[in-house]
């Protein structure tokens, strides 16, 4: 044994061999698919609902203002057919009825163009309104289940961690420590009893007689014990060199 090593700790698992193994050429290399777990199932979920999110906004964009006719403008000097024939004193009251200009200002090509674009920007944002309510209860959804689901996930990583521990509690008999520990207090028993089953017949009075069968049980009794003590011997040395259950 290398003296080196801690007597309670065992020394480190050997590698396993590797898939250039005689044994292994003939075993299929194959990737099997693995299972949706339900939070791919709920991303993917919520994903497909983004994109069709995405493509109604896209459906409901702003309309293009196109070619609305320019409203008249100062230097064109345009007047209403109505009120070309009026005089100034008309004119003059027409101008300080706000109401009756706004009637008149009508008359032009490009109130009509520019009131109907006016409606369909109206009616734009009424849609974004609606659609943003609509978004805003289901954001309202998805936050109650994802509420949900991190509960669930704080309560399972709760329940697996007491169950792990139970579990390192019950395998603790059986890990390498405990079971290097083991064998070298084997070791160690084994040469008490070997010793004791050699010395039971130098300390045993015979009164001067000894048969032969005495003598082969004996002997057949101190090789069965040695036998025992080499084997675990050997295991602990395959177990220092790193030849466990013959892994190499």
């Amino acid at each position: 044994m290398n003296p080196a090593l801690n007597a309670d700790t065992p020394p480190p698992p050997p590698p396993k061999p590797s898939s250039h193994d005689v044994s292994r050429n003939g075993t299929p290399q194959t990737n099997p698919a693995l299972p949706v777990t339900p939070s791919q199932a709920y991303q993917e979920g919520y994903q497909s609902q983004d994109r069709v999110r995405a493509q109604s906004v896209n459906a409901a964009q702003s309309p293009a203002p196109g070619n609305l006719p320019r409203p008249p403008t100062v230097e064109e000097g345009w007047l209403p057919d109505v009120v070309r024939d009026k005089s100034t004193t008309d004119l003059q009251t027409i101008l300080q009825n706000p109401s009756l200009i706004s009637a008149l200002s009508s008359n032009h090509p490009s109130h009509t163009a520019h009131q109907q674009h006016l409606e369909s920007l109206l009616k734009y944002n009424r849609d974004l309104a609606t659609h943003l309510l609509d978004l805003q209860s289901q954001l309202s959804d998805s936050r109650a289940s994802t509420e949900s689901l991190l509960l669930t996930h704080q309560s399972l990583e709760v329940s697996w961690r007491k169950k792990q521990t139970e579990m390192d509690a019950a395998l603790a008999p059986w890990s390498p420590r405990a079971l290097y520990q083991r064998l070298s207090a084997s070791i160690s028993e084994q040469e008490a009893i070997c010793q004791a089953v050699e010395e039971s017949f130098l300390e045993d009075d015979h009164h001067g007689s000894v048969t032969e069968k005495g003598v082969a049980d004996w002997v057949r009794r101190v090789r069965a014990e040695a036998g025992r003590l080499a084997a675990r011997r050997e295991a602990k040395a395959r177990w220092d060199e790193g030849r466990v259950g013959g892994w190499r």
